[in-house]
């Protein structure tokens, strides 16, 4: 059933790089008050924001007034009109973030007169929820193309994002060795592979860092090492040279063959994963 709409508020931007799209703030306003005298409805008022191209929300001024002064009750408006949606919002998602958050919570519709869009009828709402799907399927593909940019860039040796390694470094976007770091790493993998416990390497290595007095070159060096934080290290498979990442869990990661420097060798990695998978069998 269509909703009830008496009280409209309208609202019309242009920006450096649309003047040449017939949409001047004159042209929009014309259509607006067109289409609210043809419905019979009471156009309140009209916001102008002469915005800058690819402003932010909180910067459009006028914008703010008129989502305020709409959400008040006292106001009575029941629908916010636009010429074209993308002079609210150029981007889908943030058209849908402002319907669905700041509109529809205060049961006030939104209408776009050159798009025939209005979310006060059925046709509108199914119109709303495939514009939704688009919206997901946008952001799938954009995560999909980001995520190939990455392997690409992480194929080449580059930073491609993410949390750096305990023992590198990032030198002209490219991995390097951190020496006084890298001595730690190497100090954990003999020590495992030799039988110690996660236990005992953590307090070795803090008790190792104490004693030096030195700077051990990062801020991470002179953490509070823990069994956890060694366990983390000594499942990593960036030290041997096979750099890993996307996703938290080690089953979303993906391992890229890059040319990052190794810290150790992979027969004393490959020796410290079978000790470690031998003792999670004994302890189940």
């Amino acid at each position: 059933m269509k909703q009830k709409i008496k009280s409209v508020l309208g609202y019309v931007r242009i920006s450096s790089d649309t003047q040449k799209d017939n949409t001047s703030i004159a042209e929009q306003k014309k259509r607006i008050q067109a289409y609210c005298t043809s419905q019979n409805w009471n156009l309140k008022g009209i916001f102008v924001d002469e915005a800058k191209s690819g402003s932010k929300i909180d910067e459009r001024i006028e914008y703010v007034k008129m989502i305020e002064f709409a959400q008040d009750k006292s106001n009575e408006i029941d629908a916010i009109i636009v010429f074209k949606s993308d002079r609210i919002h150029r981007h889908l998602k943030n058209l849908l973030i402002m319907i669905e958050d700041d509109l529809q919570p205060h049961d006030i519709a939104f209408i776009s007169v050159s798009e025939n869009f209005d979310t006060s009828t059925p046709q509108g709402m199914l119109t709303l929820q495939m514009l939704g799907s688009f919206a997901e399927f946008e952001r799938n593909l954009i995560n999909e193309r980001t995520r190939s940019g990455r392997v690409v860039t992480a194929k080449s040796g580059k930073y491609a994002g993410g949390k750096i390694p305990f023992g590198y470094l990032i030198d002209d976007g490219k991995f390097v060795v951190n020496e006084c770091e890298a001595t730690l790493v190497r100090k954990m993998f003999q020590l495992y592979a030799e039988g110690k416990s996660y236990g005992f390497i953590a307090k070795y290595i803090s008790s190792l860092i104490k004693q030096s007095g030195d700077d051990p070159g990062s801020s991470d060096a002179n953490k509070s090492w823990s069994r956890t934080s060694i366990c983390y290290i000594l499942r990593n498979a960036s030290y041997t040279g096979l750099l890993s990442y996307d996703g938290k869990k080690e089953k979303n990661q993906i391992q890229v063959k890059a040319s990052i420097p190794a810290i150790i060798s992979k027969q004393l990695f490959n020796k410290v994963q079978a000790m470690r998978e031998q003792k999670r069998k004994m302890d189940a």
